[in-house]
Order: C-alpha cells, then sequence, then structure tokens
C-alpha cells in the first residue's frame, strides 16, 4: 500500500524507498519474443496506453511501463522510471533511474522562431499573403528562410487568429454581432446595428446591417438614396448589399453595408429600415428620403416603398447597361 509523503521528507525518503535501475538493455528487456512493439499489441492485452507513458515491455518478471520526466517535444531531461507489473502475483513496484532530473538546458526550438514570426506578421499586413511572396521577401532581408510548408502552416493560423475560421456558422454570426452590437464611443469603428438571424435547417437564414457613426451621418443631410448588390464584393459567397448617396460632384457617400444570404425585397428592406432606425436612434431624427436611385431591380424599389411608403422620384441607373454596349461596341470592327 502507498503512503502519502510530507513536503519534508518527500526528497529524503524518495532515493530510500524507490529502487534504481541503470537505464541499459537487459537479456530480459531485449527479446524480440517479449518485448511489445505495436499499440494493436498493447491493445489486446488489455492495457491502457496513456499519453505520458513512453514504452512498454513484457518480460518474463511482468509488465514494465516506461515513463519520461518531461513530455514536451525536444525535452533534453533524461530522467525515467518504470513500473513493474509483477506476472506472479498482483504487486506493482516502482524503479526510478540512476540518471538525475536536469532541466538546465533548454530544449531546442521546434517550428518558426517568434522573431521571425512577427517579421511574417509584418508581411502578411502589408500585401504578402503567400508564403512564395513572404520567401521572396525574407531573401531581400538576408533573413535565414524556413520551409514554405512551415509559413503555409502558419498562415493558416494566423488567418484564423485573424479573420476567424474559414467556415462560420449561424451561432458564430449572432455571437459577433451580439458583440458587435454596441455603439462606440470612435466615429470610425464599425458595429453592427441591426440583425435578423434563422437558425432553422430547413430554411436557414441572416442579416445583418454594419455601419459606423460617420458614415450614418451621410443620412442627414440627403433626400435621395442609391442601393445595389454586388457580387464584385462578397461574403462567404453572399452578395454586399450597398447603401449610400451622392454629393454635387457625383461622389458616392456610403451609409453602411448589409450582409445577406439573398437580395430580395425583404433583403432590401430590411437594409432600408435599419438605416431609418439608426439615424432615429443616435439623432432622434425622423428619415424619409425620397428619391431612390437604382437599377431596374423590382426588389429595391419595392423594398424602398415598404419602408418609406412612397418614392416621388425613381432614377434609372444605365451604367450596367452602358459599359456592356461599349464592349460591344468595340468588338465590332470597322
Amino acid at each position: 500500500m502507498a503512503e502519502a509523503l510530507s513536503d519534508d521528507d518527500r526528497s529524503d525518503s524518495i532515493d530510500s524507498v524507490v529502487p534504481a535501475y541503470k537505464e541499459e538493455a537487459t537479456d530480459e528487456d531485449s527479446g524480440e519474443d517479449d518485448i511489445i512493439n505495436s499499440a494493436k499489441k498493447i491493445r489486446a492485452s488489455g492495457l491502457s496506453y496513456e499519453t505520458t507513458c513512453c514504452k512498454i515491455n513484457g518480460t518474463e518478471q511482468g509488465i514494465k511501463k516506461y515513463y519520461k520526466s518531461s513530455f514536451k517535444r525536444g525535452s533534453n531531461c533524461l530522467a525515467k522510471i518504470y513500473l513493474l507489473f509483477h506476472a506472479s502475483n498482483f504487486e506493482v513496484t516502482l524503479f526510478q533511474a540512476i540518471i538525475q532530473h536536469d532541466h538546465t538546458t533548454e530544449s531546442e526550438q521546434i517550428g518558426i522562431r517568434i522573431e521571425l514570426k512577427n517579421v511574417i506578421v509584418k508581411l502578411f499586413q502589408n500585401g504578402y499573403t503567400t508564403p512564395k511572396a513572404i520567401l521572396s521577401e525574407l531573401d531581400k532581408l538576408k533573413i535565414i528562410q524556413p520551409k514554405a510548408s512551415q509559413i503555409a502552416s502558419f498562415l493558416a493560423t494566423l488567418r484564423k487568429k485573424l479573420y476567424g475560421p474559414a467556415q462560420i456558422s449561424l451561432n458564430y454570426i449572432k455571437n459577433w454581432c451580439i458583440g458587435k452590437s454596441i455603439v462606440p464611443n470612435d466615429p470610425d469603428e464599425c458595429f453592427v446595428a441591426y440583425y435578423y438571424i434563422k437558425d432553422d435547417d430547413d430554411d436557414p437564414l441572416f442579416r445583418l446591417f454594419v455601419t459606423t457613426r460617420n458614415l450614418i451621418k451621410n443620412c442627414l443631410n440627403s433626400n435621395h438614396i442609391c442601393a445595389d448588390a454586388t457580387y464584385k464584393l462578397i461574403w462567404q459567397g453572399y452578395p454586399v448589399l450597398i447603401v449610400g448617396t451622392t454629393d454635387k460632384q457625383c461622389a458616392f457617400h456610403p451609409f453602411g453595408n448589409a450582409l445577406c444570404i439573398n437580395e430580395k425585397t425583404s433583403d432590401f428592406e430590411f437594409m432600408f429600415k435599419s438605416v431609418q432606425l439608426t439615424v432615429e436612434k443616435l439623432y432622434n431624427i425622423s428619415y424619409c428620403p425620397i428619391i431612390l436611385v437604382a437599377d431596374a431591380s423590382g426588389a429595391i424599389t419595392n423594398g424602398f416603398i415598404n419602408v418609406f411608403n412612397v418614392v416621388e422620384k425613381r432614377i434609372m441607373c444605365w451604367f450596367h447597361v452602358t459599359k456592356n454596349i461599349d464592349t460591344q461596341l468595340n468588338a465590332i470592327k470597322d
């Protein structure tokens, strides 16, 4: 039966209690028929192979389970112990190696050095986002280059840390919206003004409107709205809905962006309603524009009417039509 040792007598008693052994192979331990070499044989013997156990040997005396001092990769400490499960009875004996603990020497670092990681992060932020581009810049900086596979692995971890997981669930979106729903004091910091999430396996749906104080302020001196959905700017494969206004120089001033699964009437209605409620919430003003500038999409028109009740003037945007006509004209040979 094992007895607990106090802190005072633990170090003095351990050497006298635990038998010592030399770290060398014996005839008992080295027989091919006796050594359990594979995890399959270990499982067949009914023993659980713990992650802390470095080796299991089967001998005539019984099963020997060896344990290392440290299990961090690259550890230099050679101290070991093993447990002997006697074959003749149910006793278990603990043996300690003669080699003492040595934790003074630091283990060799695995992977990319921390200093080099900081350099890679700066390069990534400056637009060098591939292992090939980063290796080229490291060569220019006369820095020893790691393997391309190491950089690729580090970049995958960095992207997940900066941008979140590659595949985003509705629950993740909901938690992100909740965390960003508080209006910040910084006028240029974005926040989620309104969101709607329907977590249904048959019909999943999400809508959210993102803006800043300075962006939503563009509504105050505007009586017309420009709106569109773009597939050049997408998020997770879904279109980004744009809403804003223009000045006398035809410069566009956005109110914010909406992310939706679709671009139907209900999606544009959500975006326009979010703009109206946000202006009312921040400035206590009833916002009701009377002019809509958009393409021929009926979803945009109907969404506008459902929120603001009426459209006094509907201005058609012919940009895409004109662009396509110019492309066709340029293809015609004289």
